[in-house]
């Protein structure tokens, strides 16, 4: 059985996603692709840094140190996220970009978890499904 939690987590994570590329979209028609992406992430550092501070987390943030800087990798990677998504909704819309976005997870992810995290190698419906992700995306494009 799935953790309901989780799973809660994860739609609103897609649903944030949707209504952000929307948000950042706009945001970019009124400025540069740059210029949002720099306003986006600005907001949602004071808009976290507020929560640490409401929370009583800052003992975990001021101990930033001892995280390996590697890791430091997935601020820049969030940041081309939003920056790739407001380049290419002028031209696709909402709905193509994200669903471009997420068939591209998803094909990532397979990879990270068969490769990387060692998770095994994929079962034949994932293989079905991974196919039928490229189908649909097709048909949704088209």
């Amino acid at each position: 059985m799935l953790n309901m939690g989780a799973v809660i987590c994860a739609i609103l994570a897609g649903s944030s996603t949707a209504l952000e590329a929307f948000v950042n979209g706009e945001l970019g028609k009124n400025t540069t692709a740059l210029v949002a992406t720099f306003i986006s992430l600005v907001v949602g550092a004071i808009f976290f840094l507020i929560s640490i501070l409401v929370s009583g987390d800052l003992k975990s943030l001021v101990n930033i140190s001892d995280i390996n800087p590697k890791l430091l990798i997935g601020g820049v990677l969030g940041g081309l996220v939003i920056y790739f998504t407001v380049r290419a909704i002028p031209s696709l819309g909402v709905s193509n970009t994200l669903t471009l976005i997420v068939v591209s997870q998803m094909l990532i992810s397979f990879l990270i978890d068969s490769f990387i995290l060692g998770q095994g190698a994929m079962h034949l419906y994932k293989y079905i499904g991974a196919i039928l992700l490229v189908i649909g995306t097709f048909f949704i494009l088209n």
